[in-house]
């Protein structure tokens, strides 16, 4: 096992090392997935040893890339310090970093627990801004590197009941957006993803179930959306039917869209947050 005090040598005919945050599933596990199948090697980063050690042997079989596992809680104190110590064992800079790790809390602000909104705010914002600070400056010097953002449509728009993880998304795409002028001709792409409605656990576990009539789309669609809008080098991309809606609601009708979220994610009852 390399050193991570010594930094590895690197061999022009090595893989690509791609990490991903979040990776056990979902839209995490779907970036996974189709980076292997290009041929990058992965650095797979999620709380659940259970689901994310079998997935990683998948793939390495399926697909014949080096899949790294890292077992960390990245809502934790120096989780990106650890990430970035980690990541050296096997590169001295990634090719690409996607922070994706994320969780949603639905209900009236004042019903949730301070420790929980105080993992959010450090998952969402401060992890990814020093992961951010730790990996950007060797993809700089070498002239290269990709950075995935993953937000949400949620950034777009103050989302009553959804109000911290909207605003941390919020933060997401305008940090992102201002990274992209920042490193703009040094080689580095860096990108907001910021999907609609998608097919995961997501809403299970923030306890919102959303009414549509139109159907989700896929994380393996949302993947796809992503990495084929690298070359592009748009700062946000969005995803999905109601990414599109949402834009086009929040340029024209700010305080409207508001009004309406609120609507729309409101509890049937008070009772319900408490529950």
């Amino acid at each position: 096992m390399p050193n991570p005090d010594h930094p590895v040598v690197e061999r022009q005919d090595m893989n690509p090392l791609a990490i991903v945050t979040g990776a056990s599933r979902g839209i995490g596990a779907a970036y996974a997935r189709l980076l292997a199948s290009r041929g990058h090697d992965l650095l797979l980063v999620s709380r659940d040893e259970t689901r994310l050690v079998p997935f990683v042997r998948e793939l390495e079989t399926n697909y014949g890339v080096q899949a790294h596992v890292f077992i960390a809680d990245l809502a934790q104190p120096d989780a990106a310090h650890q990430l970035f110590v980690e990541s050296r064992r096997y590169r001295q800079t990634p090719d690409m970093l996607i922070n994706n790790a994320g969780f949603g809390l639905y209900g009236e602000f004042v019903s949730h627990p301070l420790p929980r909104i105080q993992e959010m705010l450090h998952l969402h914002v401060r992890t990814v801004v020093e992961s951010i600070r730790l990996f950007l400056p060797g993809m700089i010097e070498r002239g290269s590197g990709s950075i995935i953002n993953v937000a949400s449509i949620a950034g777009m728009i103050p989302i009553p009941y959804f109000a911290e993880y909207a605003a941390t998304k919020a933060f997401l795409v305008s940090f992102s957006e201002a990274l992209v002028e920042e490193t703009r001709d040094t080689g580095v792409v860096i990108q907001a993803c910021c999907p609609g409605q998608t097919e995961t656990d997501f809403h299970a576990s923030s306890g919102f179930r959303p009414d549509s009539l139109l159907p989700m789309q896929t994380a393996d669609q949302v993947a796809q959306t992503s990495l084929a809008a690298l070359p592009n080098k748009r700062p946000v991309v969005t995803i999905g039917w109601q990414g599109w809606l949402a834009a086009l609601v929040m340029k024209w009708l700010p305080r409207m869209a508001l009004k309406a979220a609120g609507r729309i994610t409101r509890p049937a009852t008070r009772s319900d947050l408490t529950s």
